[in-house]
């Protein structure tokens, strides 16, 4: 599992260090791609590999599987963490999420998500306005 938060800084050349605690899940691989709100998603490649498959068995006709498509797939930057675990993150990747040098990362199970620490902020004061209705999550059946 990717999980917990983490706060790094990219080197000068764009390169993300990624948790220790995440070496098994990364050594194979893995792929950034947009998320949907401010942040970069990372996904260790046989997770991509889980979401292509499934975004492959959408109707091509389907003007919102078209767009999901659009969102991850050209945007998606696949990468081998070299051994000190480091990936680089492409300048449109950053651009994308805010980042300039400073990242958070957020394990979210089976991907990660990365994040400007000010982005990731913003969203956490968010989440924690909308917690406050105890029914938020009830639709969820969680």
């Amino acid at each position: 599992m990717l999980i917990g938060r983490y706060e790094h800084t990219l080197d000068d050349k764009g390169r993300l260090t990624l948790p220790a605690d995440y070496a098994a899940q990364i050594a194979g691989g893995v792929v950034l791609t947009r998320g949907l709100e401010s942040c970069i998603y990372l996904f260790p490649q046989p997770e991509f590999e889980r979401l292509s498959n499934r975004l492959r068995e959408l109707a091509f006709t389907d003007p919102k599987a078209r767009k999901l498509r659009r969102q991850i797939f050209p945007q998606a930057h696949a990468a081998v963490p070299d051994r000190q675990r480091r990936v680089l993150i492409p300048q449109w990747l950053r651009e994308h999420a805010g980042i300039t040098d400073r990242v958070l990362i957020a394990g979210m199970d089976n991907y990660a998500e990365i994040w400007s620490p000010e982005a990731w902020l913003q969203q956490d004061q968010l989440l924690a306005a909308e917690l406050a209705n105890e029914d938020f999550f009830a639709a969820l059946g969680v």
